[in-house]
């Protein structure tokens, strides 16, 4: 009987050491690409939860520690599928271009003929949803910088409400940090700590006091007042994507202002 369990015992041990995977560890030198966002890639498509994928940008380093064959072998698949020299330009020294659309929305009206042909699709989006039938191109903005360097601009987007031609709207938008991380679908843009603020001009009216009661037409005023128009938010942009960042309400009427966004890595 003690043969047997001992036995036994070995038997369950040696399975034991059977099954107890392997770890493997391997480090990536990166030549090309942005070191962040190719570590992020690989966690992603990583299987095991014990996969540990450890970047080192000053070094331009990744090293990647796995019990898993498979995530190893997934890595290694990355590194060499996107580490690869688009010109003379690295990844992370990237010039991003981007453009603002700023439209103003009605539910009613035909000015949206005033629309570029490129921002059919965006208009046949919001006039789906929100059933806007009068959109209009009030201004676009476009502004050129460095990948990972802070984007501010800033400007006069002139008359956005056409009742209105003595009041200008100015804006400013800001990036904190941007960074094209490489995918199978394309490059994606990803802009950290993005801001736009714009105002907006409305009309309200006032009757001046004390004119009634002396027998005389009290007197109409038209006062001009602004709507503080702004988006903060993270935004992840593929290329060739127009994405519509939001809408706000800037008056009674149903007037809405609506700021669209396109960007994409340029050399």
């Amino acid at each position: 009987m003690r043969k047997v369990i001992v036995l036994m015992i070995a038997l369950a041990m040696a399975a034991g050491a059977q099954e107890a995977p392997k770890w493997q560890q391997k480090v990536f030198d990166v030549k090309y690409a942005d070191v962040q966002a190719l570590a992020n890639l690989i966690r992603g498509v990583c299987q095991s939860r014990e996969t540990r994928v450890l970047e080192n940008p000053p070094l331009r380093a990744i090293s990647v520690g796995t019990p898993d064959s498979r995530d190893l072998a997934a890595a290694e698949e990355l590194v060499k599928r996107y580490d690869v020299s688009s010109g003379a330009v690295v990844s992370g020294r990237r010039n991003i271009e981007l453009i603002a659309y700023m439209l103003m929305a009605a539910q009613k009206g035909s000015s949206g003929e005033a629309l570029p042909a490129d921002l059919e699709p965006v208009a046949k989006q919001l006039k789906a949803v929100f059933g806007y039938n009068d959109l209009r191109l009030v201004d676009t903005a476009m502004v050129r910088a460095r990948e990972g360097v802070r984007i501010e601009s800033s400007g006069n987007a002139g008359v956005i409400n056409p009742t209105l031609p003595q009041a200008n709207s100015t804006y400013q938008f800001s990036i904190a940090r941007s960074i094209v991380m490489p995918s199978e679908k394309g490059n994606l843009i990803k802009l950290d700590g993005f801001r736009f603020g714009i105002r907006v001009p409305y009309a309200t009216t006032a009757v001046q006091s004390g004119q009634a009661s002396q027998g005389i037409a009290p007197l109409v005023a038209t006062q001009i007042n602004y709507s503080e128009v702004g988006f903060n938010t993270e935004l992840d942009i593929r290329e060739g994507q127009k994405v519509v960042v939001g809408k706000a309400k800037v008056d009674g009427t149903g007037s809405a202002f609506i700021l669209v966004l396109t960007a994409k890595a340029v050399d």
